[in-house]
């Protein structure tokens, strides 16, 4: 019996084919982008993009996907203050020149925000009683969860509000909205 070898090539080279077709449709996203700042650094590459591919090189989301790593931290930061104000293709030469050369391996986890332990509610309850704006009610949330007796501030404010037992508890926790007018 005589085994027939396929022709591996063909069907790779169709595969990347139909793969770039694809791509070109739809574009380069912005971890496309990170990526090839962290991993390729190609000086023309700037040069060489589309103006949709353009569109999605959004610097803000560029400087905070890489202030991801702990040792780029510092210089991102630095480089936050001035993003607006940095045409594109500087910001990205300047990038590649700050970054070093990474494995496309190397994964750095994405912080997210720590979610608060009160609900909108509790917000918009205590920017009625002291008559202030829902932003600096949130300061006074955030610092009366630091203490018992503030925490007993807020379920007495609750309470004023007419709400019962049941829901000043749900309200605290954060588990109920109720209505924000």
């Amino acid at each position: 019996m005589i085994k027939v070898s396929k022709d591996k090539s063909a069907s790779t080279a169709k595969k990347k084919k139909v793969k770039k077709k694809i791509e070109t449709l739809k574009g380069i996203g912005l971890f496309d982008h990170i990526k090839h700042i962290r991993c390729v650094q190609d000086p023309d590459y700037f040069k060489n993009l589309t103006d949709l591919d353009k569109k999605s090189f959004n610097p803000f989301m560029i400087l905070k996907a890489l202030s991801m790593n702990p040792d780029l931290l510092v210089d991102m930061a630095d480089l936050f203050k001035f993003f607006d104000k940095i045409p594109h293709p500087q910001l990205y030469q300047l990038l590649i020149g700050l970054v070093p050369i990474e494995d496309a391996r190397v994964f750095h986890r994405w912080i997210k925000p720590a979610k608060k332990p009160y609900g909108n509610y509790l917000i918009s309850l205590t920017s009625k009683y002291f008559e202030i704006s829902k932003n600096e009610a949130e300061d006074y949330i955030r610092l009366l969860f630091f203490t018992d007796a503030g925490r007993n501030e807020l379920k007495n404010l609750c309470e004023e509000f007419g709400l019962s037992d049941k829901e000043v508890e749900l309200v605290i926790a954060g588990e109920e909205e109720g209505d924000d007018e």
